[in-house]
């Protein structure tokens, strides 16, 4: 992939994007702040719209969906946007072990939206239990490679 330097003619060659190194997931913490997730979403599931958190490290938070997926879910995994810029700037942990039923589009929606912030903030993110229907649309597919030109080709 080749990209034109603004302000001159050279062109170089551009740096491939790669996903972050895979988390080894028997790391203790997040498997605690997980099951923690999992516990504080099922404990007041009426307020809390089937979604635990659980902070375990500075920068560390753990998400957990669980139940039923709903749009009330939807709009409380959408409300939490704000919080973990704030509180997951380091990484962030989604179990999905715990939702019943089939994920809905809106659902898929909000989980990558919510992946992708965190991706671009330079966060770790890790996805677990997710059905592979659901980890394919959250971006286990390889990273699509574009080239970049500042003129558009002469015709």
């Amino acid at each position: 992939m080749t990209t034109v330097v603004p302000g001159t003619r050279e062109a170089r060659r551009a740096e491939p994007v790669t996903p972050p190194a895979p988390v080894v997931a028997s790391d203790p913490r997040r498997k605690q702040a997980r099951v923690a997730a999992i516990r504080r979403g099922r404990e007041h599931a009426e307020v809390s719209a089937g979604v635990g958190l659980c902070r375990y490290d500075d920068g560390c938070v753990a998400l957990a969906a669980v139940g039923p997926s709903g749009p009330a879910q939807v709009r409380s995994l959408r409300s939490l946007r704000a919080r973990l810029a704030r509180e997951a700037w380091a990484e962030l942990v989604v179990d999905l072990s715990a939702l019943e039923g089939d994920c809905g589009p809106a659902l898929v929606r909000v989980l990558g939206q919510l992946r992708m912030q965190r991706l671009t903030a330079g966060a770790r993110v890790e996805v677990h239990g997710a059905p592979p229907a659901l980890a394919a649309a959250l971006g286990a597919s390889p990273a699509t490679v574009y080239t970049v030109h500042d003129e558009p080709p002469a015709r």
